[in-house]
């Protein structure tokens, strides 16, 4: 809007001769956040005169004249005039020039000049801002729509339009169950619910909500009698100067509610009102939409049966309710019946074998031939390490031990019986360092212990780094073994047993349904994302090539026989067994 501003100040500059300055203002002020404001030929060459005069026809809605005062000896001063914006019947803005001293007879043709140019200006601008109202909501809409969950999509829309209306915050309120609750602020994507601001931000929605009306503080002169204390709170504890509360609606019905904020007092004009409103009942359909996305089954289920009734027999549901009746009786005789119980827990597979490769000598490592998820075969060279200092050390036993036994041999043969005993003692020592030195030499190459998969270990990124002994390089484990680790929950380890049998099913093979037995329970529970589970080791019956540690899917545990009634809905007898007892005095 600017740029179409700034082109129509400089045309209607041309069409005044003799014009010094101008500057155009659509908004409450130049100052003012969401203004729009032209200056010709430049910002820097308009004065305070004629930015004053600008604001005294926009704030009186009518022309504003400074003429030069000739008491005060302004000869040769310009002329200063200013004509008022108008859309709708409101002023929005201003326009103002400065001229050379015009003479009274020349003011009213000038002024009529200048007139008809904002006339022009003020249908030029309308089109432009329903333009600009199109293309914010087109905005809006595309911001909701592009995000995954009803918070996300919230948080963006609120935070585009405190943007957009210079809001201090906005925050979105969804209504479920006949309670609302702030679902996002513009501020922050994550809050505190039970705050008190955010209480204070629910109460004011659900006050709007409740009259089905918007409520302004402060209130419009013109504004219907409405209850405000709610609003009133939240002034008082947020700080703000205006706030403004619309009801959201879709189909007819209430879903939820926006709450602005801001800290100037004269902030909420028609034009805000009208972009508000707009936001509204663009957002309304969305959010309901999108709440009804992510809604439980239980609130889908009531939906469903509602439209359903409502669909097939009218207002009169006794049909219905017969039906379901029905349904209800049969689900009933269903539930009375046997089937075969299965608990179902997570598992992982693993090797029934796992060895650590650990360095044997301190070293730099000059070899890396594997890494975590290779095959390896039986005494692959794993790595290798420097092994130049240990050769040369090697080297240095081996020449010290062959001088030894040269001297060894001479004693003997000169028969000095003390340095045959010495010879011996020192050959005895240099062999010893000898086979240390060659130990030391076979602890340089890694091998693999056996066939199998590395589980653990990349060295690539530690070659000539310095290793010291016992670091652990690799972990493997063979292909030929495995054992499952089942995760059964501490509410069905009642029911589990050695010798029971089950079928495995795994995320990376989830057609092949893998027989097993249980071997073993782990007799301690361990706790991991809060729940508490116990570890449940079984063996497969039927091992396959395809299978890898590390493996994650479904274990189901054949347990007996029950009644499916008992199935269905012996967690949630338990879950209240255990809740009454904790109540209990």
């Amino acid at each position: 809007m600017e740029s179409a501003l700034q082109r129509w100040l400089e045309l209607q500059c041309q069409m005044l001769a003799g014009t010094q300055s101008a500057l155009a203002v659509y908004g409450r002020s130049e100052h003012a956040p969401g203004a729009h404001v032209a200056a010709w030929p430049s910002p820097e060459q308009v004065d305070r005169r004629l930015r004053a005069t600008v604001q005294i026809a926009h704030e009186r809605g009518r022309l504003s004249v400074q003429q030069p005062d000739a008491t005060l000896h302004e000869t040769g001063a310009p002329s200063y005039l200013a004509v008022p914006l108008t859309r709708e019947g409101r002023v929005v803005g201003a326009v103002g020039v400065c001229v050379p001293a015009v003479a009274p007879g020349d003011l009213k043709s000038l002024t009529d000049v200048l007139g008809w140019g904002v006339r022009s200006l003020e249908l030029q601008l309308a089109a432009e801002g329903d333009r600009d109202r199109w293309a914010e909501l087109i905005s809006l809409s595309g911001d909701v729509l592009d995000h995954g969950t009803l918070a996300e999509s919230a948080h963006a829309f609120s935070a585009d339009l405190a943007r957009g209306l210079g809001c201090e915050r906005v925050a979105v309120g969804v209504l479920r169950f006949g309670r609302m609750r702030v679902k996002a602020l513009s501020t922050s994507l994550r809050f505190a619910d039970q705050s008190d601001a955010v209480r204070d931000l629910r109460l004011a929605m659900e006050e709007a909500s409740e009259q089905d009306s918007r409520i302004e503080l402060p209130a419009p002169d013109a504004a219907p009698p409405q209850g405000r204390l709610a609003h009133e709170s939240l002034l008082r504890g947020s700080g703000a100067a205006t706030v403004c509360t619309l009801p959201l609606a879709s189909r007819g019905a209430r879903v939820g509610a926006l709450t602005f904020e801001w800290s100037d007092v004269d902030a909420l004009d028609d034009d805000v009102r009208g972009r508000i409103t707009s936001a509204g009942a663009l957002f309304g359909p969305l959010l309901e939409l999108m709440a009804r996305a992510e809604a439980g089954s239980v609130e889908r289920l009531r939906t469903w049966l509602d439209a359903f009734t409502e669909r097939h027999f009218g207002e009169d549901r006794s049909p219905a309710l017969w039906t379901l009746g029905t349904l209800g009786a049969l689900v009933l005789l269903l539930g009375v019946t046997p089937a075969d119980y299965r608990i179902s827990a997570r598992a992982t597979l693993e090797g029934r074998v796992q060895r650590a490769l650990v360095a044997g000598v301190d070293g730099y490592l000059a070899e890396a031939n594997a890494r975590a998820g290779d095959l390896v075969a039986a005494n692959d060279v794993l790595a290798r390490f420097d092994d130049r200092d240990l050769r040369l050390e090697h080297r240095k036993w081996q020449s010290q031990r062959a001088q030894l036994e040269n001297e060894y041999r001479e004693a003997l043969a000169g028969g000095a019986r003390s340095e045959v005993v010495i010879m011996r003692t020192q050959m005895e020592q240099a062999t010893a360092q000898l086979g240390l030195a060659e130990e030391r030499l076979a602890h340089t190459t890694v091998v693999a212990p056996f066939a199998g998969i590395i589980l653990e270990g990349d060295l690539d990124r530690s070659l000539g780094s310095p290793i010291e002994q016992g670091t652990v390089l690799f972990e493997i484990a063979p292909l030929d073994g495995y054992r499952i680790i089942v995760e059964v929950d501490g509410r069905d380890i009642a029911s589990v047993a050695a010798g029971q049998t089950g079928r495995l099913a795994l995320t990376a093979l989830p057609g092949d349904k893998l027989p097993l037995v249980v071997e073993r329970i782990t007799p301690m529970a361990t706790t991991k994302d809060g729940r508490n589970y116990f570890r449940v080791e079984a063996a497969l019956e039927r091992p396959s090539e395809t299978l890898r540690p590390g493996m994650e899917g479904i274990a189901k545990i054949d347990v007996g026989r029950r009644r499916r009634l008992w199935i269905w809905t012996h967690g949630l007898l338990d879950w209240l067994r255990l809740q009454t007892w904790s109540l209990l005095p």
